[in-house]
């Protein structure tokens, strides 16, 4: 597949309300959109500014630019592609996932194929859940009822707010939405080990289908402590950046499950990886996302619907935003449905991105 052209466009949307979770809080979902053209076949992707990986707007432009000036008018391969550019930028992996869904959305309108057909899946329904950020408890049981009442079976809420009130705000959701309702929780990192299994034996009698990142990053012991000593699932996000630490956490046992996000593993390659993992090991886990538009969430549907390994899909984070760059993807009957249109099955409104074109000093 010989790459002809490579823009980058920089976009800011407001979300619907101020995001707040246990490492801060965001109105604005800033992203660069990456168009690659190929034989007058355009593929598109989503690079996510966010602060697990630590890149900012124009850090992924910077990585951009690199990867352009080693593809651009060049033939490429693209697991070849990801091997390189991963090892020559490791710190830029939602910069790669971005164009490294451009370029599979590229392949496969070249090829006349989705992208599901590609990496091998399907194009069934999934059920997302609906994610609840840091607030106060009667805000929170308001925002789960909105949710549901539009269909979302599985709701997500962010704690971290104090290990007792958060107990209480998972509760009253529960009351509220009643036993058919999936409900998951994030802390984000927010806990010590000890307060994480208190949290988790306090949250038993909410059923609870499991607990997100509940200790820092780096603290790998503690999230075993915390695996070990409890009953709820536990589940690895923040932990795992690559394919590397995926693998460690499966072959040690140091989480239930783990939590893919393209813009932390390198977009559908890396992803893929991650999953090749799983399924050796036998371990279950979530698609998740960062703030992306409905682009990069396709590719997550995509990439979710190629393994059962797959049980959980936290897509919801264009529902967040006050405006809808791209269209073909759908919500409907409590789930999220793709295209089986060829590559990711999205048509981008450019008249948008212009629009919400952020203007950095120095970019064309």
């Amino acid at each position: 597949m010989k790459i002809d052209s490579i823009d980058t466009i920089p976009i800011g949307i407001d979300r619907n309300e101020v995001f707040k979770i246990s490492t801060g809080s965001s109105l604005t979902a800033e992203n660069v959109m990456i168009k690659v053209t190929s034989e007058d076949e355009e593929g598109w992707g989503n690079a996510s500014s966010n602060g697990v990986t630590g890149e900012t707007i124009e850090s992924i432009l910077k990585a951009l630019r690199s990867m352009r000036s080693r593809t651009e008018g060049e033939e490429i391969d693209i697991k070849e592609n990801w091997k390189d550019i991963s090892e020559e930028l490791p710190k830029d992996p939602a910069a790669l996932a971005g164009f490294d869904i451009a370029l599979y959305d590229l392949k496969g309108k070249l090829e006349g194929k989705s992208i599901a057909d590609m990496i091998g899946g399907s194009s069934d329904g999934i059920i997302t859940d609906r994610t609840i950020g840091h607030m106060t408890k009667s805000e929170t049981v308001e925002h789960a009822r909105t949710f549901v009442d539009k269909g979302f079976q599985a709701l997500k809420i962010k704690i971290g707010l104090g290990l007792m009130e958060d107990v209480k705000r998972v509760r009253a959701v529960r009351e509220e939405v009643g036993e058919d309702i999936d409900i998951w929780v994030d802390a984000n990192q927010a806990f010590t080990p000890e307060e994480s299994i208190t949290l988790c034996q306090k949250l038993k009698e909410s059923d609870i289908k499991f607990v997100e990142q509940p200790v820092k990053v780096d603290d790998i012991d503690g999230l075993k402590k915390v695996t070990e000593e409890t009953d709820i699932p536990i589940m690895a996000d923040e932990t795992i950046k690559g394919p590397n630490m995926a693998e460690r956490i499966c072959k040690e046992e140091i989480a239930d499950m783990i939590n893919i996000k393209l813009a932390k593993c390198g977009g559908l390659t890396g992803g893929r990886k991650i999953v090749d993992i799983m399924e050796e090991y036998g371990v279950d886990g979530m698609v998740g996302c960062m703030g992306e538009t409905s682009v990069s969430i396709a590719a997550g549907a995509h990439l979710y619907n190629s393994t059962p390994n797959l049980k959980y899909a936290d897509l919801d984070s264009h529902f967040m935003l006050s405006d809808n760059i791209a269209s073909g993807l759908e919500f409907r009957d409590g789930k999220l449905w793709i295209s089986d249109e060829p590559g990711l099955g999205m048509k981008v409104d450019e008249k948008k991105l212009e629009k919400y074109r952020i203007d950095l000093e120095g970019e064309s």
